[in-house]
């Protein structure tokens, strides 16, 4: 078993159907097939092997899919670095999953040289652009010719993807073949026709729009756009030119699309759907997308601990504020403090066992025997709560719970609330000290272009629509809220401003 095999079928079948469409650039599934076979073999001939370690510092780019999958056809460990991260951080990963080369643009290439001294593993660095050797064109045609395909076996490390590290130091997950390859068909059966176009405008350097979205699509023969960074007003663009019929992305970008002030001149009906993941989309979110959009609207649940999605519903049976139903043969339940399994309707951790759990963390056995126990069981961290049919519904991160005298105030919930306000942009709540009640809520807005707010207005705007002790006690104007390129919030670097 193979995550590069995804790609036979079609490429027997359909070779000179489009699998990949980049701006301009469109490369069929027999070229894309190539491309992964000559990449798999520049490796191989560079000395990679089963076992090492192969990194890929790049933004959403074409070549980021081809060396994932050249290099699991080689039988090489791939090991994704989020591309929005600096020195400290790469390092760190770099020598946490004791990588033997990393592939980079010229535009990170300062960021890897100035950790190299520090990875102790580190042997090559192949630049994308052509002008330093080795480079991506090099690796291409050290690829020319014949290749012998090693075994993989399902077991097989397939690749290392670190947490997003908002509590601490990013993990190493651990996810063999058998973990993506029926991650990616699985959802692909859910979601994708052989005659789909999706539009992926989350990063593909993160499972969610890799795994899920670009996997999942060339899993089923259909048609995938690549997009290299997200801008809501391009991305209008694309939909007009493109045509796509499924658009992937996360709640914050949806948010930003319905904020657009020439939504209505825009022609985006080809879209049927759209996806999103990653963090809790609200929903009046939601609504706002089926009534301005016009798109239908499906969701998913997963962490890179669950290759990543193990719960989702196709858009014809989504429940409004579900993230769906376990996906393929993954078994959800909601546990209490003390493990023991609650009954519908009732909040507590939500945990998942199947196909998609992956092996744990690199180099971090505590740490793994924490999430993940001997009966193939991973506790996720987030609250949620299950309905009569097995629909689960996502309430919050357990971390980010704000203990208000006792009463229980769910960050998620407030945003979604304060979100409809018609002059606020963005909005993350943070729990900051509080000498009475130990906690209390903290607003950080961005306010829309050319609005003018008051913290008056805001706590009035509350005091109607939730109780006195989810009312923000403080409220903090910023031009940007600090988000991970998933769009989940970085609210560590919010409360670390306030000394929490």
């Amino acid at each position: 078993m193979n995550v590069s095999h995804i790609l036979r079928p079609h490429v027997s079948e359909k070779p000179n159907k489009t699998a990949i469409i980049f701006g301009d650039q469109e490369i069929s599934y027999a070229g894309l097939d190539d491309l992964v076979t000559r990449v798999a073999k520049g490796v191989t001939r560079m000395g990679y092997g089963k076992g090492d370690v192969l990194s890929v510092f790049l933004p959403s780019r074409p070549e980021l899919i081809i060396t994932y999958l050249g290099a699991a056809r080689a039988g090489v460990t791939v090991n994704l670095v989020n591309a929005m991260l600096q020195k400290t951080e790469v390092a760190y990963i770099l020598n946490d999953c004791g990588c033997r080369g990393i592939l980079t643009d010229s535009k990170r290439l300062p960021i890897v040289e100035a950790a190299r001294s520090e990875v102790k593993a580190l042997e090559d660095v192949i630049l994308l652009e052509d002008g330093r050797s080795p480079d991506f064109r090099s690796l291409l045609a050290l690829g020319e010719g014949g290749f012998k395909e090693p075994e993989t076996g399902e077991t097989d490390l397939c690749h290392l993807l670190y947490t997003s590290g908002t509590t601490g130091w990013p993990k190493g997950v651990m996810a063999t073949h058998r973990n993506i390859c029926h991650n990616a068909t699985e959802f692909g059966k859910v979601h994708f026709r052989p005659e789909d176009v999706l539009m992926v405008a989350t990063p593909i350097f993160h499972c969610w729009g890799l795994v899920n979205g670009t996997f999942g699509m060339l899993s089923k023969g259909g048609t995938v756009i690549t997009v290299e960074r997200f801008f809501p007003d391009q991305a209008l663009r694309d939909i007009e030119k493109l045509r796509p019929t499924i658009f992937q992305g996360v709640p914050p970008m949806y948010n930003l699309l319905l904020k657009q002030p020439d939504l209505q001149q825009r022609d985006i009906s080809s879209v049927v759907f759209c996806l999103s993941a990653a963090t809790k989309m609200p929903e009046n979110l939601i609504r706002q997308v089926e009534e301005k959009l016009r798109w239908r609207y499906a969701e998913a649940w997963g962490l890179t601990e669950v290759s990543c999605v193990g719960t989702t519903a196709p858009y014809t049976e989504t429940r409004i504020g579900s993230c769906g139903r376990g996906m393929a043969d993954a078994h959800i339940k909601v546990i209490d403090e003390h493990g023991k399994a609650l009954p519908p309707g009732e909040q507590g951790e939500l945990c998942v066992r199947g196909t998609c759990v992956t092996r744990g963390y690199l180099n971090k056995p505590e740490a793994t025997r924490a999430s993940f126990d001997e009966e193939g069981w991973f506790r996720s961290g987030d609250v949620a709560y299950m309905d009569e049919d097995g629909y689960a519904y996502i309430v919050d991160r357990k971390k980010d719970m704000i203990n208000v005298g006792g009463e229980k105030v769910f960050p998620s919930e407030v945003e979604d609330m304060m979100i409809d306000h018609p002059k606020i942009k963005d909005i993350v709540i943070v729990g900051i000290p509080d000498e009475l009640k130990g906690e209390a809520p903290k607003a950080f807005v961005v306010p829309r272009e050319g609005e003018r707010l008051s913290y008056e207005e805001i706590r009035d705007y509350c005091k109607t629509r939730m109780a006195p002790y989810k009312v923000p006690v403080a409220v903090e104007f910023i031009d940007e809220i600090p988000r991970l390129a998933s769009g989940k919030a970085l609210r560590r670097m919010l409360r670390d401003r306030e000394g929490c």
